[in-house]
């Protein structure tokens, strides 16, 4: 971004603050972006209608989506797209040196017994353009929660739950558990090393998270209507307090 013109980062800057700041639909934001781009195009034409080479390189800098805008600024996260079987299995892309283009196997090697193979066909289209039939889409778990502790003010409140925990390890139980930190399992769960404790964290970050899967219809459940299964593998941080650990932006949705 520093290397582009610095109209075209204004306009980057304000695609992403729409965008993550004020929460406005990606639909809508590519539709920003894209005006934008005409009423500079109007603005930089001259009388003949051509444009000179430094207007043209200024419209070449912004994107016509905020995907792309996002792209600009490191801002997209790091996913993994996953082949996957009518049988479950899955399998993960692989790429020829120097290419981006991902591939796959023709057909699932799963073994659901020792003496049967799966076999299915795993992608589809023609050739040159096959694709998965069926994907799933993995976020890192690293990259989530990188963004996490990027943000000072969370990762304090994160340590906080360790600490404060730890400074009251020899208080009696309190009679009503309102957080996971005041329950038994983390007050005597153990750490890495032996004879420690999970909690005694010193200068590092221990984080405890809650794992949760859950499928349903996102068409709705009807009578007699379309059945389509749809999951969701997320996971909470235990460490953030109640009120901000469910929401999106402390979320990791592993896919």
């Amino acid at each position: 971004v520093d290397r582009s013109d610095e109209i075209s980062q204004i306009v980057l800057f304000l695609c992403v603050a729409c965008r993550v700041v004020m929460g406005v639909s990606r639909s809508s934001c590519d539709l920003i972006i894209k005006i934008i781009s005409v009423v500079l195009f109007l603005a930089f034409r001259r009388s003949d209608g051509s444009l000179s080479s430094s207007h043209e390189n200024i419209l070449q800098q912004i994107p016509l989506t905020s995907d792309g805008a996002e792209a600009k600024f490191h801002l997209t996260g790091k996913t993994i797209a996953y082949a996957v079987c009518s049988c479950h299995c899955t399998y993960p892309p692989t790429y020829a040196p120097g290419s981006t283009t991902a591939r796959y196997p023709e057909r699932c090697i799963h073994c659901p017994t020792p003496r049967t193979k799966c076999g299915d066909a795993l992608l589809v289209g023609p050739e040159g353009e096959r694709r998965p039939k069926k994907t799933f889409m993995y976020h890192d778990f690293k990259d989530y929660l990188s963004g996490l502790l990027s943000r000072r003010d969370v990762e304090a409140v994160m340590d906080e739950a360790c600490d404060d925990l730890m400074d009251s390890i020899n208080s009696p139980l309190p009679p009503f558990v309102k957080n996971p930190f005041e329950a038994q399992f983390l007050r005597s769960f153990g750490g890495p090393k032996p004879d420690t404790l999970f909690i005694n964290r010193g200068e590092e970050g221990r984080y405890a998270f809650a794992l949760h899967v859950d499928f349903f219809n996102p068409e709705g459940m009807n009578v007699r209507g379309p059945s389509t299964s749809c999951g969701i593998i997320s996971m909470a941080c235990l460490n953030l307090p109640l009120d901000i650990r469910y929401k999106p932006e402390n979320m990791y949705l592993a896919g």
